[in-house]
């Protein structure tokens, strides 16, 4: 049984070797995005030497289908409408303690993924990541006991940022100045919103970060949109030089590391 064993780990291990001899990572291509034959999209990252993950680019960033759902976020969402169905109305729904960890943790892998789609300026991807954390955390606001949706709700002014630049840059893709300021206008607006809701309901430590660290990053993407009147291509690099390879990869593998040790 353990020749057996040693003989199957070795097998596992030569063929790890010979995929990633494949891949042919190095510094300045640490990243590969792969298709399947479904038509999925794969992206594998070598964060560093010894660390390489694997994220799908849609569903669940693991790959799994929960329920045979693209997400638990779906799955939830059709047990909701199942409720309100049979009760005529969403008064009295709620999900089960781990049915509300399933959705957090998804939630969190799919930060992870919209971090890395963020670095490689697919922003239409960010956008819908953004737009399904906050639709969940949105949820758990509403249906979840309070102690237990601010485990996720303190941090909507973060996807409330990434989300209206998301949008912006979207604008700025197909050359609509005005309209990328006016995503970023409404974004500052909610993340003002969000920030009276935490001082409303006694939140006032994750008030304080939104407004020093997302809604002031929001206003100053704001400002260097406004100052470039001539030369938009200039400003756009400016801004994404801030989100160069090495820092969203060490960011990146920072979430990896934390993910692997919890």
């Amino acid at each position: 049984m353990a020749t057996n064993q040693v003989e199957r780990n070795t097998r596992l291990v030569r063929a790890l070797d010979e995929i990633l001899d494949s891949l042919s990572f190095d510094e300045t291509h640490p990243i590969k995005i792969l298709r399947l034959a479904e038509g999925k999209e794969v992206v594998v990252v070598q964060s560093n030497a010894f660390t390489i993950s694997r994220i799908y680019t849609s569903g669940r960033p693991d790959g799994k289908k929960p329920h045979g759902r693209e997400s638990y976020y779906e799955y939830f969402c059709e047990q909701l409408e199942d409720y309100k169905q049979q009760h005529g109305s969403d008064e009295g729904f709620g999900l089960t303690p781990e049915d509300w960890r399933a959705l957090f943790r998804e939630s969190y892998d799919r930060y992870t993924r919209y971090l890395l789609f963020a670095g490689i300026k697919r922003w239409a991807d960010v956008k819908r990541d953004t737009d399904i954390n906050l639709a969940t955390t949105n949820m758990a606001k509403k249906y979840a006991p309070s102690e237990v949706a601010w485990e996720s709700y303190q941090y909507k002014g973060y996807m409330l940022m990434m989300n209206s630049m998301a949008n912006a840059e979207l604008c700025l893709m197909e050359d609509e100045r005005q309209g990328a300021l006016e995503q970023v206008d409404l974004g500052i607006q909610r993340i003002g919103k969000f920030c009276g809701e935490c001082l409303r309901e006694n939140y006032g430590d994750a008030e304080n970060v939104t407004r020093e660290r997302y809604l002031s990053n929001l206003i100053e993407f704001r400002s260097d949109l406004e100052s470039v009147e001539e030369g938009l291509e200039e400003g756009r690099e400016s801004h994404e030089n801030e989100g160069d390879d090495v820092d969203f990869l060490a960011e990146l593998e920072e979430l990896l590391d934390e993910e692997n040790t919890n």
